[in-house]
């Protein structure tokens, strides 16, 4: 499964159909929970998320204002379960 925030990803459509079924879609790699993922391929081993700093804020590019990125690999699990 791949799902995806990002509206140019392949996933991004399968985020938005558990979303509009009100579905909580958790993501793991390698059995920890990834906190700020945007993106999740069980198949490729990928999770894309969000760059915190060392305060555990989000960081930014100063030049562009965009939140940095990271890709991390290994084995990954997208979990999806009922919001209620």
């Amino acid at each position: 499964m791949r799902v995806s925030s990002d509206k140019a990803d392949p996933g991004y459509a399968a985020w938005c159909k558990l979303n509009g079924d009100r579905k909580i879609v958790t993501v793991y790699l390698d059995g920890e929970k990834v906190r700020d993922a945007v993106m999740a391929d069980e198949e490729a081993g990928e999770v894309r998320r969000c760059v915190r700093t060392e305060a555990d804020n989000l960081a930014f590019d100063k030049k562009t204002g965009d939140i940095l990125m990271e890709t991390l690999k290994g084995k990954v699990k997208v979990l999806v379960e009922d919001r209620f």
